[in-house]
């Protein structure tokens, strides 16, 4: 079978969580970092035909770009990836090693309710990249949901240094509510795209309205 780009992409973006994964029969992936505070779920193109686990899921990606569109045979044991006369057998992992991400994504109902969100709004393609690269370039490790007499803004800061500067979006003229929550720079691994944000004390969910990928990341208590 041949997996599309967008799959391929997702899988890339998911091996920047963790590089462990373990898929289950379907087009329904989901991964978890190893701290457990980065949660993806997402719907792909193509059905997968069965179980498996990757232990190192960017060498497998990074193996299949040898190949030119190639062809993945899903066997009980490895998948051969394959274009005319070249093939590589890779060999899965043993499922007790690699991460499972499922037990974790089956809680998010009780972790995540909607009524423990103080804002929603959406954050443009365009919004996402220049934050990231603002905080990148300016050494600033934390972004900020705020709402105040000023409204809804995204703010990179260094919460414990202000001297650093910040650099501000401002989304919105008028804010539900008072408050300020706070995520890692470090876990927004999203897929560079628009998103429907959803701000709660604990738990930001991050919903691709392009792709249906999702994400819930754990707030920081600083």
């Amino acid at each position: 079978m041949k997996l599309s780009q967008e799959t391929l992409r997702i899988l890339k973006n998911f091996s920047e969580i963790n590089t462990t994964i373990l898929i289950r029969r379907g087009n329904n992936i989901v991964t978890v970092d190893a701290s457990k505070r980065i949660l993806a779920d997402a719907k792909l193109p193509e059905s997968l035909p069965n179980d498996f686990a990757i232990h190192d899921l960017n060498s497998l990606l990074t193996v299949s770009s040898l190949f030119d569109n190639p062809d993945f045979d899903f066997k009980t044991d490895k998948v051969i990836i394959k274009n005319n006369h070249r093939s590589v057998n890779y060999c899965y992992a043993d499922p007790s090693v690699v991460q499972d991400a499922a037990p974790l994504r089956q809680k998010i109902p009780n972790m995540f309710k909607d009524d423990s969100v103080v804002q929603k709004f959406t954050l443009t393609e365009e919004d996402l990249k220049s934050l990231r690269q603002a905080a990148t370039v300016m050494h600033l490790p934390y972004i900020s949901f705020i709402g105040d007499s000023s409204g809804v803004k995204v703010v990179a800061q260094d919460i414990s240094n202000d001297t650093l500067g910040n650099f501000t979006l401002q989304i919105e003229d008028k804010a539900s509510a008072k408050f300020q929550h706070n995520l890692l720079l470090d876990n927004l691994r999203v897929l560079p795209s628009t998103y429907e944000v959803s701000v709660s004390p604990t738990i930001t969910h991050f919903s691709n309205k392009n792709t249906q990928v999702e994400y819930w990341i754990v707030m920081e208590s600083v």
